[in-house]
């Protein structure tokens, strides 16, 4: 009499996982980086047109990648 049942193992892809880890190293490091770009300058009113319009468009770069994110199915 066998009791073995085909059971489904949730393991962790370690691609999913290393993916995770990297991006969200990649936005502390950008934070990181847009901190000192600002206490270098002595903060936004020194600004040129050119890096604030820059800061905007990334910004505006994450808004739509969290947009997108929420708004697809998943698989």
């Amino acid at each position: 009499m066998s009791h073995s049942q085909s059971q489904r193992s949730v393991g962790i892809d370690p691609i999913k996982t290393a993916l995770g880890v990297f991006v969200v190293l990649g936005v502390a490091l950008t934070a990181v980086a847009g901190y000192a770009i600002l206490e270098s300058v002595e903060g936004f009113a020194t600004l040129s047109a050119e890096l604030g319009m820059t800061l905007v468009f990334g910004l505006l770069l994450l808004l739509t990648a969290f947009a997108v994110r929420r708004t697809t199915t998943i698989r």
